[in-house]
């Protein structure tokens, strides 16, 4: 745009200079030729001159405030890409924090656990009846601190949990802050969104074009009248040539004039016919000739005004071609179709990016119910009537009873000791697969309790890496 008009103003300025070298003026003259002329003429000189000056300033400003908004968008369209890489980057890290939750939920591992302590619990009641083996007590006792450990691994689990309920709410404020995010980029501060931005935009390209092909239609017009100035006075140039100019033709017809007179002296002095009858109808017939002159100069000039019209309606019709042209086709060769197919599919992905924001957050809230309810399922555990303090109330009560019974079987009853040893010792036996079968139960929750381990300590790194 600025080469433009600093090439206009160069051949405004150069058609000036060979204007003045052709016709011999310097400029201390052009003041007295101005004055010389007509009030008309020094009228529509004046309208050119300053209507050159006011297009040359209109196009300089219109330059200058086209330049300062193109930097202006540059500047927002800059920080929309950053604000949408800095979006894309946010989404692609919850997207990857999300499906690591998801790879390693540990609900499966809390319905295990559950699963085998509802195990344990019945091999513990069924191990209530059988009192008979000697050793019960070492044993319960040893039963006791397995269910302490187990316990103790419980509460571990369940602060983990409390744990991990922060990391959630952190997400949930994330994904707030993301919709946010696109709420300020979709709408701007005057709460105009993107599509009435680039429809404004559209109109105010549409409206620069249609000036700026005023202004080149402007200097066409102005081209034309140099010409046609050039051609005026290439054509004054003959008339004042001594050979054929007005001053020969002057005195051509001075001579002529003594030789018509003396014609017309012979001409009234001879004939019949009077001299002024003749000159009545050769007056009349110079009139007539003159009229029908006169009528085929008009029609003349209504024709080469029509084909100049018709030459100036097509040079229009060719620039107005030009300009669609130029108005439909971007910089970059894509035209008003293909950018508006290019802003409906990133409109269509804006939305499908929106959609799967929703579904993450109802997967969290689904995942935050589940823990809920993990959390309230582990409450009948702790409680006081009928948790693992209740059972293990009830095994001691068991073993008095078991002791008390022992005692009784030993000093009572008509049979032997030696066949309730022996009925003892199988008992015994029986009593000692099931506590091994026991202790592989426990060596399957210990191994269960590691593979938690590591899937809390894989789910700590993980929040570590986000955070």
């Amino acid at each position: 745009m600025w080469f433009q008009i600093v090439a206009w103003i160069a051949l405004l300025i150069a058609s000036a200079f060979f204007a003045g070298a052709t016709l011999d003026l310097d400029p201390t003259q052009i003041s007295i030729h101005f004055s010389t002329l007509p009030g008309p003429q020094r009228f529509a000189l004046a309208t050119i001159l300053f209507t050159t000056l006011s297009l040359i300033g209109a196009s300089v400003w219109q330059a200058y405030s086209l330049a300062r908004q193109n930097k202006l968008l540059r500047d927002r369209l800059r920080g929309l890409r950053q604000g949408a890489l800095a979006v894309q980057g946010s989404q692609n890290q919850l997207g990857t924090t999300i499906q690591h939750l998801v790879d390693k939920d540990p609900e499966e591992a809390i319905a295990s656990l559950h699963k085998t302590l509802a195990d344990s619990e019945q091999r513990a009641s069924l191990l209530q009846s059988q009192t008979e083996s000697v050793d019960i007590q070492d044993r319960l006792d040893e039963i006791r601190r397995r269910q302490q450990a187990l316990r103790e691994m419980i509460g571990i689990v369940a602060e983990k949990r409390r744990v991990i309920e922060p990391v959630f709410g952190e997400l949930k404020d994330r994904l707030r802050q993301l919709e946010r995010w696109l709420t300020d980029l979709e709408v701007d501060d005057n709460k105009n969104n993107l599509a009435d931005r680039a429809k404004e935009l559209e109109q105010n390209v549409s409206v620069i074009h249609a000036r700026q092909s005023l202004l080149q239609e402007t200097m066409a017009t102005l081209k034309r009248f140099k010409e046609e100035l050039g051609k005026s006075h290439a054509e004054l140039v003959p008339l004042r040539s001594p050979e054929a100019g007005i001053n020969a033709l002057i005195a051509e017809l001075r001579l002529r004039h003594d030789q018509l007179t003396v014609t017309l002296d012979e001409l009234e002095s001879s004939g019949d016919e009077k001299l002024t009858s003749r000159v009545e109808t050769l007056s009349r017939d110079k009139l007539d000739i003159e009229h029908r002159v006169a009528r085929l100069d008009d029609c003349f000039n209504i024709l080469d005004t029509i084909r100049l019209d018709f030459e100036e309606l097509r040079e229009r019709q060719d620039h107005l071609e030009r300009s669609l042209a130029e108005v439909e086709t971007d910089p970059g060769g894509k035209t008003l179709a293909d950018r508006q197919i290019a802003l409906n599919e990133f409109i269509i992905r804006s939305r499908l990016r929106l959609r799967n924001l929703h579904d993450t957050s109802a997967t969290l809230n689904q995942f935050k119910e589940e823990l809920a309810k993990s959390q309230a399922d582990l409450v009948p555990l702790q409680a006081p009537g009928s948790g693992i303090e209740a059972l293990i109330g009830e095994v001691n009560t068991y073993r008095d009873i078991l002791i008390k019974t022992l005692s009784e079987i030993e000093f009572k009853d008509d049979e032997k000791l030696d066949s309730r040893v022996a009925t003892l010792s199988r008992g015994k036996l029986e009593v000692d697969e099931r506590i091994a079968h026991i202790f592989e139960e426990f060596q399957k929750l210990d191994s269960m309790r590691k593979n938690i381990g590591e899937i809390f300590t894989s789910i700590r790194s993980t929040l570590n890496r986000i955070g």
